[in-house]
């Protein structure tokens, strides 16, 4: 990973981030849009012949799991296990209910205008499953659904020769989640977006993904709603002070491991800190679990900033707009960090326990998007209906006004409609 002297390479290392993600966009545009094309085209049976080719399926099979199938991976769950996923789901559920839009009633003189929150009627809940499977993205996408009240939300994730995760399972069986289908990728959203013979066209497609994934729910947004577009991780940590650094190596590590595409990055103001970093990094590569995908992610897409001005790191942190970040140390900058996904605290408080427990959603904003989003919530499964009642004293008081104007954008018709309310007999 190359260090950036922040003082003196600012553009530079915004240049960095932002021309590798147009990059991976680049390089996977192409490969998408054949997707697309055959599942238009052949629908069912280019759902199958991906699995076939891509997740390893011996045969063609039905791409909706059965409720036997989704009860015996489940039941292969150890019971300490279900228990950590019940708190989860208790956990996040007990955040998000105080996240419901409330009903609004606005009154002026001769005006009433009620606005409340309508749930979209169906979603489907993608779940990742790559290089790992995602049980915890599944209860993500589904709580604030469930509390907004979605009438029907389907579960898709990569069937790994035919079958998918057992806890992926589990956490459906928990949810009340019966609709599951064991396809993912680009080919997933597409699916779902404009609907198949086995799969059904969908309002809405949320959850993260790949940057194939990525890719075709931009594709399809119109064609559906998508929460955000949630491509390859990311995480920047703010170290105002020379924290340990095993720590802040594995803090690291956490967001690597997902893909080889994550982008990590780390602001110090100390170089011999940013030193002994980069020395635990390459002293814990040796044991990881994961360790071609955290090397492969932090060559291609990690690097470290030196700071000597705190309001220039905040600055170029802002501008980066990373879906994660931790603040180690002084957090007197904390009023002037904005545009992070979610931002964590102190030396308790890891991303790796935002992904899972604390309750927040994990479902954030990538690739700067940040700067004009948020993160998955239930506001996000509603849309806001708005009606509106005016009386003979509203059209008296300002039906002349808007005639005006209407007359002024040289949109007739609209002056005479109001016109003719003012006209009209009382």
């Amino acid at each position: 990973m190359k260090v950036w002297e922040l003082d003196r390479e600012y553009e530079g290392l915004i240049s960095f981030v932002k021309t590798g993600r147009e990059g991976k966009k680049r390089d996977v545009r192409e490969a998408v849009l054949k997707i697309r094309e055959a599942v238009l085209s052949r629908g069912d049976g280019a759902l199958v012949d991906f699995s076939i080719a891509w997740d390893g399926w011996e045969a063609p099979r039905p791409l909706k799991l059965t409720s036997r199938e989704i009860d015996e991976a489940a039941s292969r769950v150890p019971a300490g296990d279900i228990s950590v996923l019940k708190g989860m789901i208790r956990n996040v559920a007990s955040y998000h209910k105080g996240q419901k839009m409330p009903q609004r009633v606005f009154r002026n003189k001769g005006l009433v205008v009620e606005e409340g929150p309508v749930p979209v009627e169906s979603v489907m809940v993608y779940v990742p499953g790559g290089t790992a499977s995602y049980p915890s993205s599944l209860v993500m996408g589904v709580v604030p659904a469930q509390i907004a009240g979605v009438r029907r939300i389907h579960a898709a994730t990569p069937g790994r020769g035919g079958a998918i995760n057992d806890h992926v399972a589990a956490a459906a069986k928990l949810l009340g989640i019966d609709e599951v289908y064991r396809v993912g990728g680009a080919q997933a959203i597409y699916a779902f977006a404009y609907g198949t013979d086995s799969v059904p066209k969908v309002d809405m497609i949320v959850g993260p993904g790949n940057a194939y994934v990525e890719e075709a729910k931009r594709d399809v947004y119109g064609s559906v709603g998508i929460d955000m577009l949630a491509g390859p991780t990311e995480l920047v940590v703010l170290c105002t002070e020379a924290h340990s650094p095993k720590m802040v190596a594995l803090d690291m590590f956490s967001q690597a491991e997902h893909d080889e595409l994550a982008s990590v990055g780390l602001f110090s103001s100390s170089r011999g800190h940013l030193d002994d970093v980069m020395k635990s990094i390459e002293e814990l590569l040796h044991g990881a679990p994961r360790r071609e995908t955290i090397k492969k992610a932090l060559d291609d897409n990690g690097y470290m900033v030196h700071y000597t001005d705190l309001g220039r790191a905040v600055e170029a942190i802002n501008n980066i707009a990373p879906e994660h970040m931790q603040l180690l140390g002084d957090a007197s900058c904390l009023p002037s960090i904005l545009y992070p996904g979610v931002i964590y605290v102190g030396p308790n408080t890891p991303v790796a326990m935002g992904d899972y427990y604390i309750g927040t959603n994990h479902v954030l904003p990538t690739a700067g998007a940040g700067r004009f989003t948020g993160g998955l919530s239930v506001d996000r499964f509603t849309k806001r209906k708005v009606v509106v009642t005016i009386d003979r004293t509203f059209i008296e008081r300002y039906g002349d006004r808007a005639e005006r104007l209407a007359r002024i954008e040289g949109l007739p018709a609209h002056g005479d409609a109001i016109k003719a309310r003012k006209e009209s007999p009382k």
